[in-house]
């Protein structure tokens, strides 16, 4: 945890150092959990900023069941190659601890290229390509594990409710040395807003390997949140 903690003091500093003027934002929720029909509490914090050409976003997601629980902690930052136009780079950078799969600590970080394939009034889809790789237990190891990644992500919007579509593929590239680690991962999330800046949140997680052996990882959330610009709290 004092990994954790120190990484996130070097995010919040980088943040703060953007000298963009466009607004960060602040989101967060608090909850109830469900995991194979045990439940328990989480919570969820997230800066985001966009521009017309970047994107910045810094999540905190994590939950206690009974004797287990789960971190994670991810950065992602992406670039325009122009204003007007439809192609990205981005790069992301994440660290995790499951104790329900007896993950002590994991490193994972991919980058890429990814594509605006349709923006439309009420929302959009974006397909990304790319190259990954984990380190478990990453303070001490050294060994790398290697993925080819795809995704394809649809939001869309209404006038009673927002939604997020994501599908995210890795498929592993690099020597197999206990079991293969090639997983799907899936996402699906409902926002019905109750006033300007509270809403309720539904989200459904899924980490499906593609091998027997290794435990699936999935869960179900409903919260309570709150958005909006986090300088006007101070």
């Amino acid at each position: 945890m004092k990994f954790i903690s120190f990484l996130i003091i070097i995010l919040l500093s980088h943040l703060n150092a953007q000298s963009d003027s466009t607004e960060w934002k602040q989101y967060s929720r608090v909850g109830s959990v469900s995991v194979d029909s045990t439940s328990g509490v989480f919570g969820f914090f997230r800066f985001n900023r966009k521009t017309n050409v970047t994107y910045k976003d810094l999540r905190l997601f994590a939950y206690g069941i009974q004797n287990q629980s789960f971190v994670y902690l991810r950065y992602k930052s992406s670039n325009k190659y122009g204003v007007n136009s439809k192609f990205y780079r981005y790069t992301i950078t994440s660290i995790r601890k499951n104790t329900r799969v007896d993950m002590d600590l994991q490193y994972h970080y991919n980058q890429g290229f990814g594509y605006f394939a349709n923006q439309y009034k009420n929302g959009l889809i974006n397909v990304e390509v790319g190259h990954g790789f984990d380190m478990s237990d990453y303070l001490n190891a050294t060994r790398k594990t290697s993925y080819l990644k795809g995704g394809i992500f649809w939001d869309h919007n209404t006038n009673w409710f927002s939604s997020k579509l994501e599908y995210e593929h890795f498929q592993q590239i690099s020597e197999i040395v206990q079991s293969n680690l090639s997983r799907n991962q899936y996402i699906f999330e409902v926002i019905f807003p109750l006033n300007k800046n509270v809403y309720v949140n539904l989200n459904i997680e899924v980490e499906d390997f593609l091998i027997r052996e290794q435990t699936d990882a999935s869960s179900l959330t409903l919260a309570v949140g709150w958005e909006g610009d986090i300088r006007k709290l101070f």
